[in-house]
């Protein structure tokens, strides 16, 4: 019950600062975007790096349909 309490009195303060200082939140909502579409960007480049590279089969590893049975195990 406190931490319901205490979520509803934070609420209030956060959307009253909201209102009252709408200009800051509005500077810095504006120098933070740049940064984080650069971040955004950067994990997007690395993850479809990632996905590139493990769908590109590797000359050192064998292909699996390829493999034959193994005669001495029969497997």
């Amino acid at each position: 019950m406190l931490t319901i309490v205490f979520g509803l009195v934070a609420l209030a303060l956060g959307l009253w600062g909201l209102s009252a200082w709408w200009w800051s939140v509005v500077e810095i909502l504006r120098g933070l975007m740049p940064i984080v579409l650069t971040l955004l960007g950067l994990v997007a480049i690395g993850a479809g790096v990632t996905r590139i590279r493990e769908s590109i089969p590797s000359p050192s590893e064998p292909d699996e349909d390829l493999m034959e049975d193994d005669p001495k195990t029969g497997e």
